[in-house]
């Protein structure tokens, strides 16, 4: 074994005060709290470092589990670079998942049973879900509704949510547990099992098979955690069991950084440690080496707003550089041109972040036709297959043919003009027989007195509507046809139009941009990786972990960032609390410059809070834990 300050010094390991205190605790369950940029894996591969040569623990006996492959493969490059790649191979690097399928397969030799085949192509699951769809009786689903029932589902399972709480979500969000009691009957009848069900099953063995949690309690004396706030309780659920016997837990998170509320994080697990561990201690890294003063002051007082959290404060050595800047711009639709001269003079590494993928879209256009370079990692939106944005293409396209009976079937019910299903589904009938008129004459002719003016008024809106730019054509689908009160009557999602009429500024001519419309699809699911200073676009959520030298954060502005409602409502107060620790996520990716973007016409209470503008209510926190 070595003494601790020879192992220091042998790998030249430069480690502050709280950190060499997390090093050095190598026994029992410990919760590190890592602020942004304060050199969490260093510390979490120095201490498994320790506990190999310091405590003469065997490689073998390490477990540590990570959030994604990528971040597997990653600590184990850099543990590597440190150690040395001979006891790097000897370590094990797990995501959750990639253990419960070792305990699945264990499983599978103890009892000479096959376990259900894991779905690995989205493509299979989107299929299931839909025949899910076809036995509930619910109509054919967009590919955005796929998407949303997906996390939602999967929501459930890591919330592990028992089916009487999954109805109880029905009673506000529909039809969630018929669709997922149709979906888990699918894959029983086909022997299926998707990542979610990897943990359920593996969680399920754990409990039930004695034998095999024992062989693992054997087999790993030591038990490491990173990104502690993304895991779901399923898989803290998973990590007691294991960790149970030897109690030498290590847990490396941050609640403040809790952004995977919509795929159940739990971050529960960090605030009431000491419920599931009585005996743990709690420690802290609280020096963010990342990013200049100004950021971390104010992102500090930022993230002290929120309630429900570990008393901690940011810091930082690094001297105060350029203010946090606020530039101010009338509407949405001028940020993108705005960006656009941003991207093409910057000097040096720029990032600009988002709250939504559909936001930058506008910006991608703009780039795309002055041909600036930038690097969009693949991603895939729903922007395309929104509702939204499929009945602003079937209102042009009437426009265009008010014969078309197909399009007329999917907006009659839209267009405020109390057109009945059983009239609606005459007019076609009839239309099918010579002469052939627009739908609405036929509907006019048959309808009450009442009834008539109202679909003349749509008529002659409709032949306003082909003759005009793309602008003013999305106007008038939204004011005169009175399409953004229907969508208001159905809490629909106003913030795409807001997309929309910014890329028909952009294009003009209605045909150039449902053309456009279909490139930039295109775009956003290839991505596009350019040069090494090119500028990067990419979702908060995508940039979890990164730094980039400025920061750019467009759409925070209420309604979109944060997307909340009423704050008093205690539902509402979690969903803001998760929606500020985004944009202290966000603020905290920027290493030297960070510039906000203020819609004057809009409300923005994160980017006043943030710059210290307006009082705030006081918090209520965890007291801050000893650091003996």
């Amino acid at each position: 074994m070595m003494k601790y300050e020879a192992f220091r010094s042998r790998f030249g390991l430069l480690l502050d005060g709280q950190q060499e205190a997390a090093v050095r605790q190598t026994e029992g369950p410990v919760l590190l709290l890592a602020v942004p940029g304060s050199g969490k894996t260093t510390v979490l591969l120095a201490r498994i470092g320790c506990l190999i040569f310091c405590q003469d623990a065997d490689p073998r006996s390490i477990l540590t589990m990570t959030y994604t492959v990528a971040a597997t493969e990653e600590m184990r490059r850099r543990f590597a670079g440190i150690f040395g790649g001979e006891i790097a191979a000897a370590l094990d690097f797990r995501t959750i998942n990639g253990v419960c399928a070792r305990i699945i397969r264990q499983y599978e030799a103890q009892s000479g049973r096959s376990a259900f085949r894991l779905i690995t192509e989205e493509g299979t699951s989107a299929r299931l879900l839909r025949e899910a769809y076809r036995r509930c009786m619910l109509p054919y689903p967009a590919e955005s509704e796929l998407e949303e029932i997906k996390t939602r589902i999967a929501f459930c399972k890591n919330g592990m949510l028992t089916d009487e709480e999954i109805r109880e979500l029905d009673r506000e969000n529909g039809n969630l547990f018929p669709i997922y009691d149709a979906y888990r009957a699918i894959l029983r009848e086909n022997r299926l099992m998707d990542y979610d069900d990897q943990m359920v099953y593996g969680l399920a063995i754990l409990r039930r098979a004695p034998e095999i949690l024992s062989a693992w309690r054997r087999r790993y004396r030591y038990f490491c955690v990173d990104e502690a706030q993304d895991t779901s309780k399923i898989q803290h659920e998973i990590i007691r069991l294991l960790a149970g016997e030897s109690r030498n837990l290590f847990m490396v998170g941050d609640e403040d950084q809790t952004i995977y509320g919509f795929r159940a994080a739990y971050p529960r697990a960090l605030t009431e440690f000491r419920v599931s561990w009585p005996e743990g201690r709690i420690l802290l890294l609280e020096t963010n080496y990342r990013s200049d003063a100004q950021i971390v002051d104010h992102a500090d007082r930022f993230i002290q707003k929120n309630t429900e959290r570990h008393e901690k404060h940011m810091h930082t050595p690094n001297p105060a550089g350029a203010p946090v800047r606020v530039t101010e711009l009338r509407r949405r639709a001028d940020q993108y041109p705005y960006l656009e001269k941003r991207c093409a003079d910057r000097k040096g590494q720029l990032a600009i972040l988002y709250r939504n993928n559909e936001s930058v879209l506008p910006l991608l256009d703009l780039l795309e036709k002055n041909g600036t370079d930038y690097t969009m990692r693949e991603q895939k939106s729903v922007f395309f297959s929104h509702p939204v944005l499929r009945d602003v293409k079937d209102y042009l396209r009437f426009a265009a043919d008010p014969t078309d009976g197909e399009c007329f079937l999917r907006i009659y019910f839209k267009l405020r003009c109390g057109i009945k299903k059983e009239a609606a589904h005459r007019a076609l009938r009839e239309n099918l027989l010579p002469p052939k008129k627009p739908i609405l004459v036929r509907l006019a002719a048959s309808a009450e007195p009442w009834q008539k003016d109202l679909i003349y008024e749509t008529i002659e809106q409709f032949s306003l509507l082909k003759a005009e730019n793309s602008l003013a054509a999305i106007h008038r689908i939204e004011r005169e046809l009175r399409y953004g009160e229907y969508l208001s009557s159905q809490r629909g999602d106003a913030g795409k139009l807001g997309i929309i009429e910014a890329l028909a500024r952009q294009n003009p001519v209605q045909e150039g941009l449902i053309f456009r419309l279909q490139q930039l699809e295109r775009m956003t699911a290839e991505g596009r990786r350019g040069g090494e200073d090119s500028v990067i676009l990419s979702t908060i959520h995508g940039s979890k972990g990164l730094e980039y030298d400025s920061v750019i954060l467009m759409d925070a502005f209420d309604g979109n960032f944060p997307q909340i409602a009423d704050p008093a409502c205690r539902e509402e107060e979690l969903a803001l609390a998760e929606e500020r620790r985004l944009f202290y996520v966000a603020a905290t990716r920027a290493k030297r410059e960070l510039e906000l973007l203020r819609i004057t016409t809009e409300d923005t209470c994160f980017i006043d809070d943030f710059m210290g503008i307006r009082p705030q209510r006081g918090t209520r926190a965890v007291p801050k834990p000893s650091k003996r």
